[in-house]
């Protein structure tokens, strides 16, 4: 037997204690490297989620935020506003609240035509409510700035407003085709025109030498083109419609065919009686197309013939 130094003699191990035994794997991995494995990977794995969602969160916020918030650009066309405007923007239908008047017409006015007519083909309504009826016709020089039926339009709403000669109730109106028996007949006629018609009717229309009024001659009442496409100063100068002018001159010489004469201004501030001559002035009155007034008819003062 060999012999050993002193104290050097290995002890047997306990034959009941055995040394632990490390499970194994089928691939011959213990099993606790396989734990280690498994919890590596759940922490590399919890670690990438956070990641990707801290990077998903930061691409939102600047992705999406910036959409909503960038600035207009060319590319991008303008960026919406996050509190409505102030001012609302202008509607394409958007009417104006309150427009200019029309005091003259556009366009040049022919001096002369050749004196021969349009006339109006159609028959208008009976205008006014009771009294006697009246009819008339219409002609429109040919070369005039002015459709024959505009013209029958303006003088049928002429006469046919309660404020005109209908209104006293006393005689109707109503406008006739050509072949038609008629009264009258109302003529729209160039300046040299109605100066030669009206000269025929003993009535002198010039102002220093230009034909420039209306006048009345018997079974015509004629209308001076100038003055119905450029009205006259008094009533421009006071922002008159040339519409109201329109109504004027219409129930001015159709007053004289109904056989009215001149009359006066009476006083400064004043309204104007419709047969006052307010083509050459308004001699310190208020303009007014009418011959009734509130129902009643409204006169002035005979003119001095």
């Amino acid at each position: 037997m060999p012999s050993h130094p002193r104290g050097t003699r290995p002890r047997a191990p306990y034959p009941d204690i055995a040394a632990p035994s490390v499970p194994r794997q089928r691939n011959g991995r213990p099993r606790y490297h396989r734990a280690r494995a498994r919890r590596r990977r759940t922490i590399i794995a919890v670690l990438l989620v956070s990641a990707a969602l801290l990077v998903g969160a930061d691409l939102i916020r600047r992705g999406v935020g910036a959409e909503l918030h960038q600035p207009a650009t060319a590319a991008t066309g303008a960026a919406p506003s996050a509190t409505p405007s102030s001012t609302p923007s202008a509607t394409p239908n958007a009417t104006p609240t309150s427009a200019a008047p029309v005091l003259t017409a556009p366009g040049e006015v022919p001096a002369s035509g050749p004196g021969t007519w349009g006339y109006g083909e159609t028959q208008g309504a009976v205008l006014g409510t009771a009294g006697t009826l009246r009819r008339f016709k219409i002609a429109v020089e040919t070369g005039a700035p002015q459709e024959i039926a505009a013209f029958a339009a303006k003088v049928d709403q002429a006469l046919g407003d309660p404020r005109s000669w209908t209104g006293g109730r006393t005689l109707r109106l109503q406008r006739v085709p050509r072949t038609a028996s008629a009264e009258f007949t109302i003529y729209l006629a160039t300046p040299e025109t109605a100066r030669r018609m009206c000269a025929a009717g003993n009535v002198d229309i010039r102002v220093n030498g230009v034909p420039y009024t209306s006048c009345r001659a018997p079974g015509k009442v004629i209308l001076n083109l100038t003055r119905w496409m450029k009205s006259v100063p008094d009533y421009i100068n006071n922002g008159i419609p040339l519409e109201s002018y329109r109504d004027y001159m219409i129930n001015h010489e159709t007053g004289h065919q109904l056989g009215y004469g001149h009359e006066l201004c009476p006083g400064a501030g004043k309204t104007a009686p419709v047969m006052q001559t307010q083509t050459l002035g308004l001699k310190g009155c208020v303009a007014n197309p009418w011959p009734y007034l509130n129902g009643k008819r409204y006169a002035g003062a005979p003119a001095p013939r």
